[in-house]
């Protein structure tokens, strides 16, 4: 099979494939808890393996994927709704979800809550701990990568965003990354990109993707499956349906304590068909994955044809 990954191949074969198809793919992830059945990874596992499967396919070549923490919450990624079922699984204090601040006095989470207090000696070199301080780091992160693969010699970028909050930070980072070519001459005209988030291909394979967002559910865990064979251990659920899956969904859709948000009763269906317990299998796993190739390969040609 020919090599598409960008660190494993020397320079006489990116620059083939390059020369073939002008196009880089950067697969853009982060590191966070899916529960007790898939791994950290999985937001970037997920995408990386889509764009070595389009690269194949339609050309081009798949940079090192991009993965950091979810930026929301603050270092400490486990989500409020979670986070005693976190603490838990994973052995770590209560005090390091507790030093930021992931929920509001109402108990729902508080994304924007403000900055607790330093209360030790000041950092001569500080690490950014508020959100806004650490969307900027991302997206700068992001953005010098883009500037990294146009300066390789690529003229047609497409990131792969594999987690859901990371598309903003995607497109906020073409636009850096824009106005940073700019400042060298000798850059040379900005190399057109693009974001494409995959799971909005996955809602026309699966249309109760429409109904609520997802994580550690029987579909992402499918994909996963075949993006990262031995990943997904399914027979670490629980098996009794009564008890929750830890880390299938979240807020509003309900609460590690209380259980299904009533509000969402006629949602009921598509979260018990969605349950990782429901079918996870590389089978439909595969099914998934063709389904976005499909669209994908759509996207990319009329990228590539300078129609998007």
């Amino acid at each position: 099979m020919e090599q598409v990954r960008f660190d494993l191949m020397t320079s006489g074969e990116v620059v083939a494939r390059r020369e073939a198809c002008n196009l880089g793919y950067l697969p853009v992830g982060s590191l966070e808890w899916h529960g007790p059945h898939m791994p950290f990874g999985t937001d970037y596992l997920t995408v990386t393996h889509i764009a070595e499967e389009a690269a194949r396919r339609f050309g081009g070549v798949v940079f090192p994927p991009i993965f950091w923490g979810d930026v929301r919450y603050w270092l400490q990624e486990c989500r409020a709704e979670w986070r005693k079922t976190y603490e838990a699984e994973m052995k770590v204090p209560e005090a390091y979800p507790s030093a930021f601040p992931l929920e509001c006095t109402d108990g729902s989470p508080g994304y924007e809550c403000p900055t607790r207090p330093d209360d030790g000696p000041p950092a001569e070199e500080p690490l950014p701990f508020t959100l806004k301080e650490q969307e900027t780091f991302f997206s700068h992160l992001i953005a010098r990568s883009l500037l990294e693969m146009h300066l390789y010699g690529f003229r047609n970028i497409i990131l792969l965003p594999g987690h859901g909050p990371n598309p903003p930070y995607c497109t906020r980072a073409e636009k850096v990354y824009r106005q940073n070519v700019l400042r060298r001459s000798s850059f040379g005209p900005a190399a057109r990109t693009m974001t494409f988030f995959y799971i909005e291909a996955g809602k026309e394979v699966e249309p109760l993707l429409k109904n609520h967002w997802i994580h550690a559910d029987k579909w992402e865990g499918s994909v996963t499956m075949v993006a990262a064979p031995g990943t997904v251990k399914v027979d670490r659920l629980p098996k009794d349906r009564k008890k929750l899956v830890p880390a299938y969904l979240g807020h509003p859709y309900l609460h590690e304590d209380k259980g299904y948000n009533p509000q969402y009763k006629h949602l009921q269906y598509s979260f018990d068909a969605l349950d990782p317990r429901s079918g996870t299998s590389e089978e439909y796993g595969r099914i998934q994955v063709e389904g976005i190739l499909a669209r994908m390969g759509d996207v990319v040609r009329r990228f590539l044809a300078g129609e998007s």
